[in-house]
């Protein structure tokens, strides 16, 4: 008889891997192109925070104060010698004006669709609707919920 844990591990495809930052073999969900590892995973982070500090036309200089940071310190997030917390995730999003789930999307697009195209398209509505004035996203979200009890589409 299979365990709860088991059984949660293959309900939702996760596969057993290795990763050099953990000691013991973990579960992931595969990616794109298989399991990326933790590592990867921090370089693109790196890559979508300096873009992002990029599109304002700001430098490390700039930047490094207004989180109350050492320029020096600041650059080590974007050259991926410091892991990023989700606190200060949310402080660059506040300054640079971005939406902290561009990060992750960049970081593990597999994470918001099976294929890249679903992933890429899932990605374009979320921008859309960030930018909707609010009485448009009740609207959408309405509609949006009654599609959910619609029943099931059979083929003939």
């Amino acid at each position: 008889m299979r365990s709860r844990v088991e059984k949660y591990i293959e309900d939702k495809g996760l596969l057993q891997t290795r990763d050099p930052e953990v000691d013991k073999p973990i579960f992931r969900g595969p990616g794109f192109e298989g399991v990326p590892e933790f590592s990867e995973l921090d370089s693109r982070i790196s890559d979508a925070l300096r873009q992002a500090r990029e599109r304002t036309g700001l430098t490390h200089a700039d930047v490094a104060p207004l989180l109350g940071l050492h320029p020096q310190v600041y650059g080590r997030y974007e050259r991926n010698e410091t892991k990023m917390n989700v606190t200060r995730l949310i402080h660059l999003s506040e300054l640079l004006d971005f939406s902290p789930i561009d990060v992750v999307m960049a970081a593990a697009p597999y994470r918001f669709g099976k294929t890249e195209r679903e992933a890429e398209r899932r990605r374009e509505l979320i921008k859309i609707v960030e930018t909707l004035p609010a009485d448009a996203v009740d609207s959408l979200l309405s509609l949006v919920d009654a599609m959910t009890r619609l029943p099931p589409k059979t083929e003939n």
